[in-house]
């Protein structure tokens, strides 16, 4: 119901085109004109009894409120318990007496009116609008609970102060439960946007200058040494190198790039020290848009949440409504008022908590920022909701499929030190597939020996030299390049593993492959 009045004062307002509101994530994101106006919106919302605060690109206000509120909440949810528990012990294990009576009265109004304070504000502040939410029948169940009871301590009969202090205490831990879901969905964005760099190396008149990659501009030129970050999507000017696009792709191997190659920001420059002019930046960049593609899908709305909003925004009244004929049938049948009252609170409290307009935005905002971890990207709710029906997955990537490292698989060699001396070599270097081989070779019990003039030639392998051994490993191509031929029966071994999907590396020492 909150959602709703919100959107549709929105949308009323000049300049917005479409509005869409997010209980679960207390966003509002819009589609506006060039007549659009914050502080126009900003007064409208006030006079429909909220608050609007707009939030900057990046400034993190999202999740500082949602650390605040979690822990606000989850402090309020234990003390209400330690209040409720005593109050609950007496009432159900029927401790009578007036100590019992007043102790049960005096921790209630401390539950009620204390830590329950906010669900009475908020139906205040309905009622001035003239309109109920989830608060006003939270607030009515507990204060005509709370009331019944106090007019029976005066009077003397059965007290309801339980009812009342549980009441408030069981939705204040389910708020602070969505408020930790909430929390950890900010936890996964943020872990997401943490990928990208936070300062880029940019030359100035000749000169290597640091400065943050929120100052970085299109045509800035940046030098990228191995290891690092690459700060921004850009294209390469200058230099040869394999970066790791892991992040974006699934795939464990990096790719080879070179002069006129584009780059994505955050992926990992793994070799050679590149010259780049930065085309995209901010929130204009691949990563930008992911966490921004996360954040739209999270504010959606699945056809069934939008059915809720529809069914919430008359279920209040419609609530209390049935709450006034209960009361009002009871008495007409002769009831007392107190028992007509008893029925009247139970159908409010019973009504309190309302998970159909919870749980569907909970489930859209966790799943998705669940989704965000595992690098799985839900374009929006109506996405969740086909899911179910989905029977068959097809994957176009092999990295969605493996454990994102290479192993070794198999070594096809005839000389007895083939695998010792490869990966002696293979171990000065930090590409993924020379990893692989040295881990390999050391499963094994293989012992390495020292390399001397080791050298990397980025897409095509290594060299060096193995004690007096001088030594390439890489592709196929790069060796007929240095003009070593393959053997038939060596080239054909080397058709077969490929064909099964695997990457083949190849050595060769004394002119011989």
């Amino acid at each position: 119901g909150c959602a709703r009045r919100v959107e549709e004062t929105l949308r009323r307002q000049p300049g917005v085109t479409d509005a869409a509101v997010n209980f679960a994530t207390a966003e509002a994101r819009l589609a506006a004109g060039p007549d659009f106006d914050v502080e126009a919106l900003r007064a409208a919302i006030d006079e429909a009894g909220y608050t609007l605060t707009p939030i900057a690109e990046g400034s993190g206000v999202r999740r500082d409120r949602e650390q605040s509120e979690a822990r606000a909440l989850r402090r309020h949810a234990v003390e209400a318990a330690l209040c409720s528990a005593p109050v609950f012990v007496l009432a159900m294990f029927g401790v009578e007496g007036t100590a019992s009576r007043l102790v049960q009265a005096v921790l209630t109004a401390v539950v009620v009116f204390g830590f329950g304070a906010s669900f009475h504000r908020g139906a205040l502040v309905r009622a001035r609008q003239r309109t109920a939410d989830m608060d006003t029948l939270i607030s009515l169940g507990t204060l005509a609970a709370f009331g019944a009871s106090a007019w029976a301590l005066l009077r003397g009969g059965p007290l309801y102060f339980e009812t009342a202090a549980v009441i408030v205490t069981l939705i204040l831990f389910g708020r602070s439960l969505e408020a930790r879901a909430r929390l950890h969905t900010s936890d996964a964005l943020a872990g997401l946007a943490a990928l990208g760099a936070r300062e880029a190396r940019v030359l100035r008149d000749g000169h290597e200058v640091n400065i943050p990659t929120d100052e970085l501009r299109p045509g800035d030129e940046i030098v990228i040494r191995p290891g690092e970050v690459v700060p921004t999507d850009s294209v390469i000017l200058e230099g040869n190198s394999s970066f790791d696009e892991s992040a974006f792709s699934g795939e464990p191997l990096p790719v080879d790039k070179g002069p006129g190659d584009e780059l994505f920001g955050a992926s990992i420059n793994r070799h050679g020290r590149v010259r780049v002019q930065a085309v995209r930046v901010g929130r204009d960049t691949a990563l930008a848009r992911i966490v921004r593609l996360v954040e739209e899908a999270q504010a959606s709305k699945a056809p069934v949440q939008r059915l809720a909003d529809r069914v919430a925004g008359v279920f209040v009244p419609i609530v209390l409504g049935i709450a006034a004929f209960t009361f009002a049938a009871w008495c007409a049948s002769g009831a007392s008022v107190a028992s007509a009252l008893e029925y009247a609170v139970a159908v409010l409290v019973i009504a309190c908590p309302c998970a159909l307009g919870l749980a569907t935005p909970t489930a859209i905002l966790v799943g998705s920022g669940r989704g965000a971890e595992l690098g799985i990207l839900f374009k929006g709710g109506e996405v969740f909701e086909r899911s179910r029906a989905i029977d068959t997955v097809v994957f176009d990537k092999t990295g969605t499929l493996t454990r994102g490292v290479m192993t070794l698989a198999e070594v096809v060699s005839d000389e007895p030190d083939f695998l010792r001396l490869v990966a002696s070599l293979e171990d000065a270097s930090e590409h993924p597939v020379a990893r692989a081989v040295a881990a390999g070779a050391a499963a094994r019990g293989l012992a390495f020996e020292k390399v001397q003039d080791f050298e990397a030639k980025p897409g095509r392998g290594v060299s060096g030299r193995v004690g007096e051994t001088h030594i390439c490993v890489g592709t196929a191509r790069w060796l007929q390049e240095l003009g070593i031929e393959l053997p038939e029966a060596l080239d054909r071994s080397r058709a077969e593993i490929e064909a099964g999907g695997r990457s083949v590396l190849i050595g060769a020492w004394g002119g011989r492959a």
